[in-house]
């Protein structure tokens, strides 16, 4: 038997109050857990089913930082990437129904309300290079089936190299959708590398799209077919994650804020930002009062869900709270 529907609220709660936070780094937090010998080795995805009080006592730090939505602990879940960890296709559903349930449980036992994200990574696939497009549609089909049985709040795609891979997964979305008769919010986020090396150069992704054309679309010559670009996927929250650290954040953030103006946006799509704070470029890292000092600059700019991502912890998310508190007042 399917769940009940999943609450519902969080494009009406960014539409009425934002921003909003979203959670630091999972496998950050499992390396400092657990030890970066033994996390290094493994797929944390599998920790839902061999240590899930471990899993649920990130999920709580999460939570008690101030986090509004949390992420499933199933970034790896897709089969195609589970067997770069030696797993075999079977495991995946069980990854992402327990990453799902564990999460529910703590969010259950929270005074306030919080938004359980299915995380959906990247495959680790080029699509017309290492894997063909309905290879990495079949994989991403079998996750998000999985996570929205499960009973998430929102689907969440993040960390796309590829924009086109980020096209499956949601037509991926769309197809379970219709098939479950449930949908979910949808919440895609792409991979954009550091600062170009002239100031008025737009940022790119790591396959070299713009803003621009991660909302309108662009020819992927590998694939040797088009990305129809975030408009026309009618994605509800689309953003940037990874990679760049917060400055640069900021700057891709005012980016998709003059787009989103210019195409009269504002309110129909909003904008996520969750950069990195061990900065890939510079491998400097960015401590969580470095990140509160500079919240306010991701506000400024428009960033509506805001969270950090690789080097981050839960202090991260606590810092923003607390800027949040002065600047906003919640």
């Amino acid at each position: 038997m399917l769940p009940s529907p999943p609450m519902p609220g969080l494009i009406e709660r960014l539409s009425r109050r934002s921003p909003l936070l979203t959670d630091s780094a999972t496998g950050t937090w499992f390396q400092q857990r657990l030890g970066v010998e033994r996390v290094g080795g493994e797929c944390c995805d599998q920790y839902n089913v061999t240590a899930p009080d471990v899993v649920q006592e990130l999920y709580r730090a999460k939570i008690a930082a101030g986090s509004d939505l949390v992420l499933t602990n199933t970034f790896n879940s897709t089969p195609l990437r589970l067997a770069e960890f030696h797993l075999d296709r079977a495991e995946a559903d069980r990854f992402n129904e327990a990453g799902v349930r564990l999460l529910r449980d703590v969010v259950a036992q929270a005074e306030r309300e919080v938004f359980v994200a299915g995380n959906v990574g990247p495959t680790g696939k080029i699509i017309g290079q290492s894997a063909t497009y309905d290879e990495v549609m079949d994989s991403m089909l079998g996750q998000i089936r999985a996570l929205l049985r499960a009973g998430i709040d929102v689907l969440c795609i993040e960390t796309m190299l590829q924009a086109l891979e980020g096209q499956v997964a949601v037509e991926a979305a769309r197809e379970v959708f219709a098939e479950e008769g449930i949908s979910v919010p949808l919440y895609t986020t792409f991979a954009f590398m550091n600062r170009p090396p002239e100031s008025t150069a737009e940022f790119r992704t790591f396959f070299g799209d713009s803003v621009r054309q991660i909302m309108e679309g662009n020819e992927d010559l590998l694939a040797e077919r088009r990305f129809a670009g975030a408009r026309a996927l009618g994605v509800d929250i689309v953003g940037a994650n990874c990679t760049i650290g917060i400055e640069d954040a900021i700057a891709v953030a005012w980016e998709f804020t003059r787009y989103f103006r210019e195409h009269e946006l504002d309110g129909n799509v909003f904008m996520s930002a969750k950069p990195n704070s061990q900065v890939m470029a510079t491998m400097t890292y960015e401590d969580p009062e470095f990140a509160a000092e500079r919240f306010g600059g991701l506000v400024e700019a428009g960033a509506q869900l805001i969270g950090f991502c690789c080097g981050s912890t839960p202090d991260h998310i606590a810092a923003a709270a607390r800027r949040r508190k002065e600047l906003c007042g919640f």
